[in-house]
């Protein structure tokens, strides 16, 4: 069951939405679990956490104090070999393609520059982060996102895409079993036109990290034109986005290659 995980305290002061199902792309009469999507009030409750949270996640040394940036990363590597199946029947993956992903979900990068590179006296965070994944990559790109937020000491909101919100439910159940306290990292599945906009649109939001289409990412980019934080600086948007580009190759290129 994929569903919103939120820290705080939160109080369901309304009727919750039902589940649908998760149907397997490449058989559809495999149901893969069901997924209740975010409400407009779990979203805000939310929003107030990750806002309230930033402070303290912050003051919280990197090197040697924050047991909940390091060893949280280093170990998530371990416990990815449940994923390899919902990998395949959510996404439609093959399990080669399932077991590539899982490789490049290790990290152990993140980990190791919190350790020996971040220093709070000239890293500063953002604030809340949403990220938001494409269902290409559920695990690898939604997991990226989401420790290289962590760990310039952001808190996350993180939303997945709408077909693999089981992979981004277990990834975050993973990471707040190894300690990511619940108030920093929360999980949002939803519509992008429903709970992403209310996100992203939201002016305690200080950054957004999106991979996906370049429709999106210019939709994203209008959103938060315009919105400076209290020093002034701007709301930045990381987006990874398809299409293609122009590559120019000179001859020196030739010279880097006839050696290998």
């Amino acid at each position: 069951m994929a569903e919103p995980l939120l820290g705080g305290d939160f109080q369901v002061s309304q009727a919750l939405p039902d589940a649908t199902p998760i149907i397997n792309p490449a058989c559809h009469k495999d149901i893969v679990g069901h997924v209740r999507e975010t409400t407009e009030q779990e979203a805000e409750h939310a929003l107030n956490t990750a806002n309230d949270a930033g402070t303290i996640w912050f003051a919280t040394p990197p090197s040697n104090e924050r047991p909940s940036y390091y060893e949280p990363l280093t170990s998530w590597s371990n416990k990815l070999q449940p994923l390899l199946d919902i990998l395949v029947r959510e996404a439609g993956k093959t399990y080669n393609n399932a077991i590539a992903e899982v490789r490049e979900a290790v990290l152990n990068y993140y980990a190791t520059q919190v350790k020996n590179d971040f220093d709070n006296n000239t890293h500063r965070p953002l604030g809340p982060v949403v990220c938001i994944s494409p269902w290409n990559f559920p695990l690898a790109i939604f997991s990226g996102q989401i420790a290289a937020a962590l760990a310039a000491g952001n808190t996350v909101l993180a939303k997945p895409a709408e077909q693999t919100p089981l992979i981004g439910a277990i990834a975050v159940s993973i990471l707040h079993q190894a300690g990511i306290p619940r108030d920093v990292l929360q999980f949002l599945p939803g519509k992008g036109e429903t709970i992403g906009a209310q996100l992203v649109g939201d002016t305690r939001v200080r950054g957004v990290m999106f991979t996906g289409s370049t429709e999106v990412a210019g939709l994203l980019q209008r959103n938060i034109a315009g919105r400076l934080d209290a020093q002034g600086r701007p709301t930045p948007l990381i987006a990874e986005t398809g299409g293609l580009n122009a590559m120019i190759v000179d001859s020196s290129a030739l010279d880097r290659t006839s050696s290998h």
